[in-house]
């Protein structure tokens, strides 16, 4: 019986002591003052407010109080080594009552200081103004522009049974600046698609629909390819060749073809697809190059794409017929050397680009090479991949 009693007074000590570790380790000296000249600046869906901190030597923290919805509390806290705080998770660009509290180390509050903030439009509702919807081969392609670089996420929807059920497809998470992003694998027959934008606070946009017929396409057999050496074409180096470009291989990585990086004008190389095909996208899977990076050094960054039936084999551009000017744009906008998430990953599916529609059929293709990452003319490329529709 003893035992069970002291059993049961540790447990009761412990109770007490987990009780105590629950309270503030200071008690405070009283309710510290209020914060004073408040000073609100309204931003694209935040609100930016500056004020005067209370002398109290206790302080610990400022924290705001707000409704960023109906019914929808938000708490933002600032340590008292800043006299700055931005709330956000606003949706909308209507009037919001901000609370703010001093709080000193014993969590004792001031009363509170009542400001109003009237935000404006949010990035999110900036990149839903913005956004564009078109019909691509094998699928549709959304654009935007987010010159926040703000966390978004864009809901395509489609309406499979043609009597307003709309199933999700693939959600689009990005903090892209320009958002291009194509949804492939869609049946060829005309039906009804849905977007809309939420945030990371579950604001949501209104929804855009539209009706769109995605254009058939597939994969050319990289097995038909052949390499065509004209006298004006790039000059291989490191022991590769343009067979590289496409022979199936995984990866970004060595080796990949590579071009004179001495050369003093664009280079170019050519192409025979086997048989003319109408053509509706190409892929440039790049090289991988030192310290992880892909936007850098020789991969291609503008380049041009020419499409032939009868090339003169002197090389005289005459014969040729540009289809696409193609520039690598970098979804985050960073400068040279520094790459994030989202452009690696783009990176290593591959740079698209598609033809654009009624483009006729060719046999041969040229592409040109103007500028790479690092200025030069000289270029790698690990893997190039061609998608149309054979003859």
């Amino acid at each position: 019986m003893t035992k069970y009693i002291l059993v049961l007074m540790f447990l009761l000590a412990i109770s007490c002591k987990q009780e105590v570790l629950h309270e503030p380790v200071e008690k405070g000296q009283g309710a510290p003052g209020e914060v004073s000249k408040v000073e609100v600046l309204n931003k694209n869906g935040v609100a930016e407010i500056t004020y005067t901190l209370p002398s109290n030597p206790d302080l610990s923290y400022v924290k705001a109080v707000y409704e960023v919805g109906k019914g929808t509390k938000r708490e933002i806290k600032a340590s008292y080594y800043t006299n700055r705080m931005v709330l956000d998770g606003f949706g909308d660009t209507l009037e919001h009552k901000v609370e703010l509290y001093a709080v000193n180390r014993g969590e004792q509050v001031s009363k509170p200081v009542v400001v109003t903030v009237k935000p404006l439009v949010s990035p999110m509702t900036l990149a839903f103004r913005d956004l564009r919807v078109v019909a691509t081969f094998g699928g549709i392609n959304i654009q935007a522009l987010n010159k926040f670089r703000y966390p978004l996420v864009i809901m395509p929807m489609r309406d499979t049974t043609g009597n307003g059920a709309f199933a999700n497809l693939d959600n689009i998470y990005t903090e892209d600046s320009i958002i291009n992003r194509s949804i492939r694998g869609l049946d060829t027959v005309a039906t009804k698609f849905a977007f809309a934008i939420r945030d990371r606070f579950l604001n949501y946009t209104d929804t855009l629909y539209a009706t769109l017929k995605p254009i058939f396409e597939q994969m050319l057999n990289r097995l038909d390819f052949s390499a065509v050496k004209l006298p004006n074409d790039a000059v291989y180096v490191y022991g590769t060749n343009q067979e590289m470009m496409w022979d199936g291989r995984a990866g970004n990585g060595w080796p990949s073809a590579f071009t004179d990086e001495a050369a003093g004008s664009p280079q170019s190389i050519t192409m025979n697809l086997g048989k003319a095909s109408v053509l509706s996208r190409l892929r440039i899977r790049p090289y991988l190059e030192i310290g992880n990076n892909f936007y850098i050094r020789g991969n291609p960054r503008y380049f041009e794409i020419w499409g032939s039936n009868n090339p003169n084999l002197n090389g005289d551009w005459a014969s040729w017929t540009k289809l696409l000017d193609c520039e690598v744009i970098k979804p985050s906008g960073q400068p040279y050397g520094t790459e994030t998430t989202a452009d690696q990953e783009k990176a290593r599916i591959g740079w698209e680009f598609d033809f654009p529609p009624g483009t006729p059929a060719y046999k041969y293709l040229r592409i040109r090479v103007l500028r790479t990452w690092q200025g030069q003319f000289g270029f790698c490329i690990s893997q190039l991949q061609i998608w149309g529709a054979p003859l």
